[in-house]
């Protein structure tokens, strides 16, 4: 009878207006949850077979429908942390640091920065202390996923990595400068033989910023010499003296001679061995103060004596020579620089520059320079002055203009992110680089989505797989730096249909007890 249809039709009614109730409640309660995609309920007929005409059998049944590919309302946020994902698409993320754990999906940019490994970085007096690096990670800990730029060059075919961004990520990195563009005016009423200086900068080698000195000097009608100069760290000149002869003879000579001022030595046949002939020609050599303020004079080796400039940088020119005195002609004294003399500053060959009448530089447009510096760093650049003028002027404005490629080494300040997905680090030395590209990934049907705690999405066969992309790649999305998406949940409307939900529910419940009581009435008329 299809009375007692009318049981299952309103417990069917309830257990669906329940259905909505509870993603109501749900999306309610993550109205405030950053990247929240609201789940409406939508309703389908359930009825049996009919006979005659009448059904014993009918009601509703719940359906969840998701609203993954709705926008959520961006809204700017003061943290620098945080990026919204205007359009199609995902962040990607890993729960494992080395990409080994899940592939995840989400909406909320709400990023942190979490510490993972133990690292030891170089301290306060130069000892090593141990701290953590850290990495990009959304608020359930899951790593945020995409690409470092090497080079300025970033490669998005290749599988993204998790991003480490603390402030030691990028301690190690440099970029060494080969190029570099100066334009400035040399007065043309200077004399002959004036001189103007500028100080470029550059990274050399070893990544370190270093100052290179570009000397301009007159040297006739429109024409210049440059040269550059660079900083070193002095050291001092060494010339080792090799003897030779036979020992306990008696008027061999051997003679030193530094700067023009010579010391010579006589044997007297007491000398046990060449080495004490040596040391005798050592003293008299400390001994003499006109050398002895240039040199130091020591024993090296068997029959070795060397002869170290007393102030480092400074050059000194000598030479050795040997007599035989004896009755064996077997004296020699040969001498070779085994350190060579490095000066505190090192100044180029002069370049001659050419400018036409009009002022305009005519040759060279370019210079080719290769520099050493402290420690042992070089320096290979092309320097391109093809803008460079000769103007009258009173010679107190040089108007330089100089700029370069190349970046040191330097510990990371801050990050941010821009509206392609790029994060662009600040950096100790005031520089901007671009450091990493956050990954997009897209699925053609991402209501399909599965949903997984921490408001993020697994890959279902619904949703299809996921191309991993980039924000503005075939109009996909863009990124919005400085801000957060918000739930797509409008507490209005989910007000408004948790009243329909309860009205619905209600009705239900009052079709059951009817429908208890007409079956009351049915049963009472067999008495």
């Amino acid at each position: 009878m299809a009375l007692y249809g009318a049981f299952s039709n309103s417990v069917l009614g309830m257990m669906s207006q329940a259905r909505a109730l509870h993603n109501i409640g749900t999306n309610v309660a993550n109205v405030n949850t950053g990247g929240y995609k609201r789940t409406d309920t939508a309703f389908s007929t359930v009825l049996s077979r009919s006979l005659q005409e009448t059904s014993d059998n009918g009601g509703v049944r719940p359906t969840d429908k998701s609203t993954i590919t709705q926008q959520g309302n961006i809204v700017t946020s003061s943290l620098a942390t945080d990026v919204a994902i205007a359009g199609k698409g995902f962040f990607v993320l890993n729960s494992a640091q080395d990409g080994t754990g899940d592939s995840l999906f989400t909406r909320d940019g709400s990023f942190d920065i979490a510490p993972v490994n133990d690292i030891s970085v170089t301290g306060i007096g130069n000892t090593n202390v141990t701290t953590k690096d850290g990495y990009l990670t959304d608020k359930n800990g899951y790593f945020v996923q995409g690409w470092a730029y090497v080079n300025g060059a970033v490669t998005t075919s290749a599988t993204p990595t998790s991003l480490r961004v603390d402030q030691y990520a990028f301690i190690d990195e440099f970029e060494t400068t080969s190029a570099a563009n100066l334009s400035m005016n040399l007065p043309a009423t200077d004399a002959i033989n004036d001189t103007r200086q500028y100080d470029i900068t550059l990274i050399d080698s070893a990544g370190v910023q270093q100052t290179n000195k570009m000397t301009f000097t007159k040297t006739g009608l429109n024409t210049w010499g440059v040269t550059s100069t660079t900083s070193q760290t002095p050291v001092s000149q060494i010339d080792t003296v090799t003897m030779a002869g036979t020992a306990g003879e008696v008027g061999d000579t051997y003679s030193v001679t530094v700067n023009g001022t010579t010391v010579t030595y006589t044997t007297d046949g007491t000398e046990a061995s060449l080495d004490a002939i040596r040391d005798a020609l050592v003293a008299q050599i400390n001994l003499d103060t006109t050398v002895s303020a240039t040199v130091t004079a020591a024993a090296g080796g068997a029959g070795e004596l060397t002869l170290t400039a007393v102030t480092a940088g400074s050059a000194f020119t000598a030479s050795s020579s040997a007599t035989n005195g004896g009755v064996t002609a077997d004296n020699t004294a040969t001498l070779a620089t085994t350190t060579a003399n490095v000066a505190n500053t090192q100044t180029g060959a002069s370049t001659t520059l050419t400018f036409g009448s009009n002022g305009q530089l005519l040759s060279p447009t370019t210079l080719a320079l290769a520099l050493s510096f402290n420690g042992g760093a070089t320096s290979t650049m092309t320097l391109t002055i093809e803008d460079m003028t000769q103007f009258s002027s009173d010679g107190t404005d040089l108007n330089p203009i100089y700029s370069r490629d190349g970046y040191a080494s330097s510990s990371m300040r801050s990050f941010s992110f821009d509206d392609t997905g790029n994060i662009v680090g600040v950096f100790e030395d005031n520089t901007f680089r671009t450091i990493y590209k956050l990954a997009l990934g897209v699925f053609s049907n991402a209501n399909g989505l599965d949903a997984k705690n921490g408001n993020v999405y697994a890959e279902s066969p619904d949703s299809g797989s996921v191309t991993i992309t980039t924000a503005g790649s075939n109009g996909y999305a863009s990124f919005t730096p400085n801000a957060r998406e918000l739930s797509n949940v409008d507490i209005a409307e989910e007000f408004t249909k948790m009243m329909t939900t309860q009205t619905a529910y209600t009705a239900s419940s009052t079709v059951f007890k009817t429908t208890d009581e007409m079956i009351t009435v049915a049963r009472d008329l067999k008495r």
